[in-house]
């Protein structure tokens, strides 16, 4: 009989598995889950080199699945000054000083995590210089959509007289033709995230979806390997085993697989093809040679990723109708129908998966009008095409995600009626459609599969957050549904349905005999816990490939 490296005991066992959702005991043997069951069944798996975890009765469950992050972005911002939550210029000048303080020789200051209010007025680089003046400092909403910059930043880029740039990225510029310090969108924040020590490499997979020119060298590879570990390290202690990036190039994917084969890949991590609406409709082809090369369960790519649109907070997302406080302006599409369109069909000819950015109803319209005609045009398989966000919808495509097998991959953290969000702009650009603003349940419950994961680093990366976030919403007029998630469906969609979202339902996200073993044993009972307090529980212990990636 095989006997198991490790068993865990005296444990409340969520396993995922709707025929047998509850155990007390677990054995895992090399990368598998050997036994789910009580503590009688594991017994006799013990043998010498077993290692005993007893979970003290708290909640045990699968390894959680993030399925929306930017990794290489993430990891390399857990180096840089978090400003999520801080507030009004003393404060933000405070914190800046504080963290300069530690390191007097950076040659360039970044910060990240601000809100587009958090000064009170708008933030201008002469604002910005009252901070820092003697050296390029950049500063970066949380949305990852917007920068700005102090004068020797600009001055530096060579963009203190703007550039021009694709549609949809701009270097805002005052009335005399002078930057003001904003700068929106990748192509042209990228022009100032070139002077940071990393160059701008991690932001290359969603910002160009090229890989470093010139090639990064070998010490810079080794550098980002490190970013890469940082962060790897960080997901696992907060019970992550399994991560979908968000953007992707061939560099990304061979500085993993660098990792993976010094045994020093820690997490399941799945890379996408980043498509750009800049590229020939040709270049999604890349996306099989992608397939064909990296196809592991540690490592693998299967999946296109689209932006369609932008965000809410700068008016680019794609809505049906113009802002409630701007009715001639409707967004920035980055594609138009017939472009997306012929993308799609491409890469759905191909067997790939496609994960497209919508944020508002207008983009999340053309989105599934996009895939309908993918069936139309290919005919309809199990494509399980992904929609990232659905921060609005109209209530005509409600029904049609469940008609055309499309998931919902939301991140609950994001959501206006989350307690401790603040909801301007957002309210002031949805207006009487909040109804159908991060409407989840009524996506639920229209029979939409949901997965629930971050967009870290927009957002904390800890799910137990993103759980709280979900269980807690408040409807914030009379007229919007309750949205607020059940404890087993917020799981659900950490784990079991990250797995379902990336053909893997048959080997891991579920606590089952024979399954990847990636398991997380967490410091208290998650069905004895309130949903207020969700967001302070912690993994004492995660296990990934059947190895401890985390200890308490």
């Amino acid at each position: 009989m095989t006997s198991a490296d490790i068993i865990i005991t005296n444990a409340r066992v969520l396993t995922m598995d709707g025929a047998a959702p509850r155990a007390s005991a677990l054995a895992i043997a090399g990368n598998r889950i050997l036994r789910a069951g009580s503590s009688d069944d594991v017994a006799g798996l013990k043998a010498k080199h077993t290692r005993m975890i007893d979970a003290q009765m708290k909640t045990v469950m699968p390894g959680i699945i993030e399925g929306h992050v930017h990794l290489f972005g993430g990891s390399v911002e857990l180096d840089t000054l978090m400003l999520n939550g801080i507030n009004g210029f003393a404060a933000i000048a405070e914190s800046v000083s504080q963290y300069r303080n530690q390191r007097p020789n950076d040659p360039v200051l970044l910060a990240t995590g601000i809100a587009h209010g958090s000064f009170g007025e708008p933030i201008t680089r002469q604002i910005l210089d009252r901070i820092v003046s003697d050296i390029p400092f950049i500063i970066g909403c949380f949305d990852h959509h917007t920068m700005w910059a102090n004068t020797k930043a600009l001055e530096a880029a060579g963009i203190m007289k703007g550039r021009k740039l694709p549609v949809g990225n701009e270097i805002v510029l005052d009335h005399n033709g002078i930057a003001t310090g904003e700068l929106l969108e990748p192509a042209a924040y990228m022009l100032v995230q070139a002077l940071t020590p990393t160059g701008g490499r991690e932001w290359l997979g969603m910002t160009t979806g090229e890989n470093p020119n010139p090639p990064a060298t070998k010490a810079q590879r080794e550098l980002d390997m490190k970013f890469f570990q940082q962060g790897i390290a960080h997901a696992a202690s907060l019970g992550i085993t399994s991560m979908h990036n968000m953007d992707g190039n061939w560099y990304q994917l061979e500085l993993l697989q660098a990792l993976l084969d010094r045994n020093e890949l820690n997490a399941r991590v799945e890379i996408p093809f980043h498509h750009k609406n800049f590229f020939e409709t040709s270049r999604v082809d890349e996306a099989v040679e992608m397939r064909a090369k990296y196809q592991g369960d540690m490592l693998h790519c299967d999946r296109v990723k689209l932006f369609i649109d932008g965000v809410l907070e700068t008016y680019t997302a794609l809505m049906l109708e113009g802002y409630p406080d701007q009715p001639e302006n409707m967004g920035a599409p980055l594609f138009t129908a017939e472009e997306f369109n012929a993308v799609v069909a491409r890469a759905d000819r191909h067997g790939l998966q496609i994960s497209t950015h919508a944020i508002a109803d207008g983009a999340v319209r053309r989105t599934l009008d996009g895939y309908e005609n993918a069936i139309r045009e290919n005919g309809r398989r199990d494509s399980r095409h992904r929609i990232e966000h659905i921060e609005m919808i109209d209530p005509k495509d409600v029904p049609r995600l469940k008609e055309l097998g499309v998931i919902a991959s939301l991140q609950p953290i994001a959501g206006v009626g989350v307690p401790g969000n603040p909801v301007e702009p957002i309210l002031s650009r949805v207006g009487d459609k909040l109804p159908y603003a991060y409407a989840w349940q009524t996506l639920r419950e229209a029979g939409a599969t949901i997965a629930f994961s971050s967009d870290w680093p927009v957002a904390p990366l800890s799910p137990f957050l993103g759980m709280q976030a979900a269980m807690t919403a408040v409807p914030l007029r009379p007229d919007c549904p309750p949205q607020a998630q059940s404890l087993m469906d917020t799981l659900h969609a950490f784990t079991a349905a990250g797995a379902y979202m990336e053909f893997r339902e048959d080997r891991k996200g579920t606590l089952k005999e024979g399954y990847l073993a990636d398991v997380v044993v967490l410091d208290a009972d998650m069905e004895a816990t309130p949903a207020d307090q969700i967001a302070a529980v912690r993994p004492t212990v995660t296990i990934c490939d059947g190895r401890v990636t985390f200890e308490a």
